[in-house]
């Protein structure tokens, strides 16, 4: 009843839409405002169209139980689609298309979504936060000649406080790097390198324990001599020690990067000062004579 035998999307009359707002079954009514004669039928009739108004569009826009309805971004962007679009004959007013933006950006968890919403209306309170925080996460954009063809692109909002440090924690650290460089000249040298970097985790987890494959991704090993012209692969693997090396816990970590340098089928060279008198050109006659 109410529906018509040539189209069963046609209304006839009011019932079935009085049982939808009383179940309220919101989907299958957004679906019959879908269809343009039901548009023209309910917004012409003097008692569904203000029932529409009351109890359906004014629940969705406004603050209601509706909200813990887990389809109800689905139900603001069918009619935000329904508005919108050119084959469609439904129209919100001015004021509702407005509540729409509102609870759209409201409820919308994707930032980037909720700002193409945002920017209909940008001078509600919501829509304004939405679009600062867009754009506050924005990366500041470099000119330069080739920009057609390459992005540049740079943090924002930087401190005037330099808080950078040097990679050495010594002058020994940096003596012992420059003698390394010193001895292999043909090779890049690079300081303080994270052990995920230059071993495949993959291919020796199994070998680990729990605390090893953990450590695994926190370890920086102190020089690491790398051959250009074979892929950038390691060649070198070689450590500075001190006194600090002595504290248990330290001689745990150096335990278990022993290891995993060892199941990993590299050798793991130590350097231990036993003296304060040594000096680059001391460490590049040993580098040269226990690496080479």
């Amino acid at each position: 009843m109410g529906i018509t035998k040539s189209n069963s999307s046609i209304l006839t009359d009011r019932e079935p839409v009085f049982q939808l707002v009383n179940k309220k079954e919101w989907q299958k009514l957004i679906d019959i405002f879908r269809v343009n004669e039901n548009y023209s039928f309910i917004s012409n009739d003097p008692i569904l169209k203000p029932l529409i108004d009351q109890y359906f569009i004014d629940e969705l826009l406004g603050t209601s139980s509706m909200n813990n309805d887990p389809a109800y971004k689905y139900y603001l962007q069918n009619f935000f689609m329904l508005h919108k679009g050119d084959k469609f004959l439904f129209k919100l007013s001015d004021a509702n298309f407005r509540k729409l933006i509102v609870k759209i950006v409201e409820v919308e968890q994707e930032l980037a979504r909720a700002y193409d919403y945002a920017q209909l209306f940008p001078q509600e309170e919501i829509c304004r936060q939405t679009i600062e925080k867009f754009n506050e996460r924005q990366p500041k954009y470099v000119k330069h000649s080739q920009e057609k063809e390459l992005i540049v692109t740079e943090n924002k909002d930087v401190s005037e406080i330099d808080s950078s440090i040097g990679l050495f924690k010594s002058i020994q650290e940096y003596q012992f790097y420059k003698a390394v460089r010193e001895v292999f000249q043909m090779f890049l040298v690079f300081p303080n390198v994270a052990l995920s970097a230059v071993i495949d985790f993959n291919k020796i987890q199994d070998k680990l324990t729990r605390e090893e494959k953990s450590y695994f991704f926190k370890a920086l090993i102190d020089c690491v001599v790398i051959d250009t012209e074979n892929n950038y692969k390691p060649i070198k693997f070689v450590e500075l020690d001190s006194p600090y090396h002595d504290v248990e816990a330290q001689k745990e970590k150096d335990c278990m990067k022993d290891k995993i340098l060892a199941v990993a089928g590299q050798k793991l060279i130590r350097v231990r000062r036993v003296t304060y008198k040594e000096n680059e050109q001391d460490f590049i006659k040993l580098i040269r004579e226990t690496l080479r």
